[in-house]
């Protein structure tokens, strides 16, 4: 026995010390040279123009109170146009953006013969010829800022191509709300060291002429139009204006299929744009290696390194001495449990990683089988409905 829970030990150095330099090295190289405050950005002397595209299916829920959010918004009249793509809604989302569109000339209502979100995009694409586009989902509600803070940020510097906000989720899951604080803070980190990893699909701007049309194939239309401006040697930053998601997981099985879908589709994104990294300049090249090995290395470290220690803990449980000393270890993070809120709020960090990891490694395992398509029902909010549009 002692020579199996050695050689456990010995395979599990070289594993924790990979782990190390993926997790410790990315925060040393993220936090090495980046400001710890955002730069302020100066109103432009002329606002570009702006095309909005809300892709809906089956939102009457949500779709009036989001057209009056984006008529809120502060922006000048004459330069803003919002174009709601409808996938086939079977409610009565279309009617109600065609009674919203004859009291507001800047709405169009495009109808699309079927629920596809990045279909939807396209057509929404085809549609507006302004220099900005900005996508938003109708569960998404901006603070009224929001629209001048994702221009200012993208016109005061010519090499930013895509602008992105944090999110806040409405949902009452502390996980899904510490994923995105986390999130939010690393990719902020990012921006600031040269180059965000991602923006989030609740809200995003980019430049029209970074990308004419998303293709068919792609799921996480927010993951490509970032990869996108990477691999054409364009800046992706966040404003410091948080959206707010109305629609979140509401328990651990939705907030694990939610996670299994969105890890399934950034994992397509990030292989198809894996063999242009030569032609990605630095920082987004450092950015997208660091991103590429935390959702494809990382995890399969962790799950080699959870089954070693559950092989160790068999062993050592096969003595009495190992079986008292578990038992006095479980007593006592029982005990601070109860004790300290910082238990808990580290037992919740673990709590997340274990299941983002394993979502990763199933996302990992089902790639070369499935196919996603770019619809798929949304999470509810409390007592109401889905819409149908991917999250």
């Amino acid at each position: 026995m002692p020579l199996i829970v050695h050689g456990s030990a010995w395979l599990a150095l070289p594993v924790i010390a990979l782990q190390g330099v993926l997790v410790l090295g990315y925060l040393v190289w993220l936090l090495r040279g980046a400001p710890g405050v955002s730069p302020s950005v100066r109103r432009p002397a002329t606002w570009p123009r702006v095309d909005i595209i809300v892709p809906v299916r089956n939102e009457a829920r949500w779709i009036e109170d989001k057209l009056r959010n984006l008529a809120e918004l502060r922006y000048p009249v004459e330069s803003v146009r919002v174009f709601v793509v409808d996938g086939a809604s079977t409610d009565a989302t279309a009617n109600i953006v065609a009674a919203h569109v004859a009291r507001d000339s800047r709405v169009s209502l495009v109808r699309f013969p079927m629920a596809d979100k990045i279909a939807q995009l396209n057509a929404g694409l085809r549609r507006g010829d302004a220099e900005w586009i900005v996508v938003t989902d109708a569960d998404a509600r901006l603070p009224v800022e929001t629209l001048e803070q994702l221009m200012a940020t993208g016109e005061a510097d010519p090499s930013v191509a895509v602008v992105g906000a944090p999110v806040t989720p409405a949902g009452p899951l502390a996980l899904e709300a510490l994923h995105w604080r986390l999130g939010n803070y690393l990719r902020g980190r990012e921006g600031r060291r040269g180059c965000a990893s991602l923006v989030a699909g609740p809200c995003f701007a980019f430049r029209r002429g970074l990308l004419s049309a998303w293709p068919g194939d792609a799921v996480a239309d927010d993951m490509h139009v970032t990869f996108a401006a990477m691999t054409a040697g364009r800046r992706v930053q966040l404003i410091d204006v948080a959206v707010t998601e109305l629609r979140s997981p509401r328990h651990l099985a939705e907030l694990f299929r939610h996670k299994f879908r969105r890890a399934h589709a950034y994992l397509r994104e990030v292989f198809r744009f894996l063999p242009r990294v030569p032609s990605m300049p630095s920082p987004a090249r450092t950015v997208f290696l660091w991103r590429a090995a935390h959702l494809t290395i990382l995890p399969l470290l962790l799950l080699v390194t959870a089954g070693l220690g559950l092989a160790a803990i068999g062993h050592v449980m096969t003595s009495p001495a190992g079986t008292l000393a578990i038992g006095v270890g479980m007593v006592v993070v029982a005990a601070a449990w109860w004790a300290s809120r910082r238990v808990q709020s580290l037992a919740t960090i673990v709590a997340l990683g274990a299941l983002i990891t394993v979502a990763l490694v199933f996302a990992l395992a089902a790639l070369p089988f499935w196919r996603q398509r770019a619809c798929f029902p949304k999470v509810a909010a409390a007592g109401q409905p889905a819409g149908e549009v991917i999250r």
